[in-house]
């Protein structure tokens, strides 16, 4: 799917900004709906931020102050719910290690959000 189309899904318009600008991957900004994504990323790392910021719609300015690291596990979630429903409904045959390598996935908890994820699409 294309950037632009994940976008318009959500509600929110895509905007990009120079890594020389602003050195992080990108943003949204929810009472705008607007996802701020690094141009210089790859298209698949920018989907996988605007996946992920896109997730961050579902949380308030306080459900992330009181616990930032829930919400960002929350939106990584989403991602990779999102990335393997992409993959899935493409027909290719799931390998969680060379799904984890393609997006960049490198830690336990992204490790556990997959093979998670996973089964529960095909369940």
């Amino acid at each position: 799917m294309r950037l632009e189309d994940i976008c318009h899904e959500a509600g929110v318009t895509l905007a990009y900004f120079d890594n020389e600008l602003w050195q992080r991957p990108g943003m949204i900004i929810d009472e705008l709906k607007i996802v701020f994504v690094n141009k210089s990323l790859s298209k698949e790392a920018q989907k996988r931020v605007i996946l992920h910021e896109i997730a961050h719609l579902n949380h308030s300015k306080a459900q992330y102050a009181i616990n930032p690291i829930k919400c960002e596990n929350e939106a990584n979630r989403a991602m990779i719910r999102a990335l393997i429903r992409e993959e899935l409904d493409e027909g290719h045959e799931f390998n969680y290690i060379r799904f984890m390598n393609r997006h960049n996935l490198k830690t336990t908890t992204d490790e556990i959000m997959v093979v998670d994820e996973y089964f529960s699409l095909i369940g």
